[in-house]
């Protein structure tokens, strides 16, 4: 659930789980912290800080301003002083970039409008699962088979969500895909973006319970194509909130427009914490299926 695609992460929610994961928004994984006081992490940023705003008299005023130092801070002022300017806009950026913060606002918005349909949509597949085939994966292994069905059923939920999301997406496809910018980077940024929302629409809810039945019938040994594929279509196409950096649309936007993207970007939080709220019923889903990736 993206804009307005399912991006689960790998929680650490059961004991014998979790060797595999998909990315999400959030770290759920536990790692040792080092603890640095924070008065030292606030020297160090603010001698960054001012290295970055004047480096030579920074060091000169440290006493290292000579020899390789001096070097240095002549360096980075060439290197700054000779930096490429972004290019001028043209009137062909101003025209796309109005149309594409136009199209992502009334798609990001119809998503979170949606966003109480699309929840319930994941507990229906939950229910669904749950009562046609409860323990399916019973005693079943821990492998990349597991991970595959695993995955599978976020593809499931992904689709589930995303179904009433369909006309929005066709919509904000047909709108951005013809843009074009003098920028090469963003206008192939867009096209990837739409293509990929519209490759996640366009495929069909995977069989789960026929999946994993058949994968139990094997002795646990062999996955169904249907599985492997379906994984592969909807791996290679999930895409995530700001897949289109706003770095590269900044230098041609107005005041308006970037108004526009503040709301916008309110609404892409609501959907992100959506996300999180998603591996719940993923969890339960696993367990229905007694399934371990």
């Amino acid at each position: 659930m993206v804009v307005p695609t399912l991006r689960l992460g790998k929680p650490e929610r059961r004991p014998r789980v979790m060797n595999g994961t998909y990315s999400l928004f959030l770290d759920m994984t536990s790692k040792p912290q080092i603890q640095i006081p924070i008065s030292t992490v606030a020297a160090v940023l603010v001698a960054t800080f001012a290295l970055a705003i004047s480096p030579a008299g920074v060091l000169a005023a440290t006493g290292h301003a000579s020899g390789g130092w001096a070097l240095a801070a002549k360096g980075v002022a060439a290197a700054k002083k000779h930096a490429a300017r972004p290019k001028a806009a043209t009137e062909a950026d101003i025209v796309a970039t109005r149309a594409y913060v136009a199209a992502d606002y009334a798609l990001v918005h119809t998503a979170r409008v949606n966003l109480k349909t699309g929840e319930a949509a994941l507990e229906n597949l939950r229910q669904t699962i749950g009562a046609e085939c409860p323990k399916a994966a019973a005693a079943s292994p821990e492998n990349t088979a597991a991970e595959h069905l695993s995955n599978e059923v976020v593809g499931a939920m992904g689709v589930a969500f995303v179904r009433t999301d369909i006309p929005a997406v066709e919509a904000f496809a047909t709108a951005v895909t013809p843009l074009r910018w003098s920028d090469a980077e963003l206008t192939r940024k867009v096209v990837v973006y739409a293509d990929k929302l519209k490759a996640v629409a366009a495929l069909q809810e995977p069989d789960v319970c026929g999946d994993v039945r058949a994968w139990a019938a094997s002795g646990y040994k062999t996955l169904q194509p249907a599985t492997t594929q379906f994984d592969r279509e909807y791996s290679a196409n999930d895409v995530g909130i700001g897949e289109v950096p706003a770095r590269l649309l900044a230098p041609y936007e107005n005041a308006h427009e970037r108004a526009q993207l503040a709301l916008t970007k309110q609404s892409e939080n609501e959907l992100v914490e959506a996300e999180a709220r998603a591996v719940e019923p993923w969890s339960k889903i696993l367990d229905a299926l007694d399934l371990q990736p």
